[in-house]
């Protein structure tokens, strides 16, 4: 009963978590995204608790069970570490991506043959908001 409860709740975490991420892209949002993370952090070691005990089950052979909780811990700690890398990035002004900085660049040099001149373009990210400046 324990185990089946447990499948249902990861299964709604599943979706949960999909929607976060989907939603995270949609508003360029670290903060959901992190959350998005969190929770397939625990999808996944819901799964690893399933694999485990499942395998010892199956197969008698009880050193399976820590040899899953090792992966599992692993899996946490990466995600961790990505989820804490992405938020201090995201918190930190950054350089658009190469391909905006390009897309901008083409846009200036249409206007390059009206006599417009530029210089000193400078792009960054705050959170969900870009900003571009130039002279």
């Amino acid at each position: 009963m324990g185990l089946g409860v447990s499948v249902v709740a990861s299964l709604v975490n599943l979706f949960v978590a999909l929607v976060l991420l989907k939603a995270s892209k949609r508003y360029h949002s670290i903060t959901l995204e992190a959350n998005a993370h969190h929770l397939m952090t625990d999808v996944w070691t819901s799964a690893g608790v399933l694999v485990g005990v499942g395998a010892v089950a199956l197969t008698g052979w009880e050193r399976l069970d820590p040899i899953v909780a090792f992966i599992v811990a692993g899996n946490i700690v990466w995600s961790g570490v990505r989820i804490v890398r992405d938020s201090v990035s995201g918190l930190m002004d950054t350089a658009l991506p190469i391909e905006a900085q390009n897309a901008i660049q083409g846009v200036l040099e249409s206007f390059r043959k009206t006599g417009v001149q530029y210089h000193s373009l400078r792009t960054r990210q705050s959170g969900a908001r870009q900003f571009v400046s130039f002279m």
